[in-house]
């Protein structure tokens, strides 16, 4: 289900909504669980995501490449439980998703595997996950990528509460201009770098 929101300033946003029964799958913790945190990842998201507020206090993940789809599935939400496991400690956390895997497997970081496991020995445990909406206290936020310019300017929203499907921007609010996705990232591009921006919405 999709929902859009147009926001005072010129930039509308179309969600998909979520909605997964629980679902089978497994968690890994590798050595880059623990670097996970450290920005990266196929979404192309920088920084610290221990210190942002958009990033649930480090509790990230990379998701299967089925639930990535082509990178819609960046800053998604996850409810992950451990399962079957002598380590699981019950309960679950939900992790934002930052990256890819194409095994299949969640690779939790260091932060959000221990949340669920005793123990970072275990390696791999079963999981049950299921789509959930993002924490949020009601904000998001938007960055204007490093390399912006006249000719090429590039955004990433954060800090949303579902899976960004399309974002439009406007000088007035009356004519809206699309942004296309770049590759497979978190990241919403307008120009080619070939010509100057004079304007949006068609001026």
């Amino acid at each position: 289900m999709a929902h859009v929101s147009k926001i005072s300033g010129g930039l509308c946003l179309a969600f998909f909504l979520l909605a997964l029964a629980l679902t089978p799958a497994s968690a890994v913790f590798t050595s880059f669980s623990v670097g996970l945190n450290d920005g990266g990842g196929a979404c192309n998201y920088k920084g610290d995501f221990r210190d942002s507020p958009f990033f649930n206090g480090g509790l990230t993940a990379y998701i299967p490449q089925s639930q990535y789809n082509g990178g819609k599935g960046c800053g998604t939400c996850y409810e992950v439980s451990c399962k079957n496991h002598k380590s699981c400690r019950g309960g679950s956390v939900t992790v934002r998703a930052v990256g890819k895997q194409g095994n299949g497997d969640f690779l939790l970081s260091s932060t959000a595997w221990d949340k669920i496991v005793r123990d970072r020995a275990a390696g791999r445990v079963e999981i049950k996950y299921r789509g959930v909406e993002c924490p949020s206290n009601g904000t998001f936020a938007v960055r204007v990528m490093p390399g912006s310019n006249p000719y090429w300017f590039a955004i990433q929203i954060l800090g949303v509460v579902d899976a960004v499907e399309k974002v439009e921007i406007s000088k007035d609010a009356s004519s809206w201009t699309s942004l296309r996705a770049m590759g497979e990232s978190a990241t919403w591009v307008l120009g080619s770098g070939a010509e100057k921006i004079v304007g949006v919405g068609g001026r």
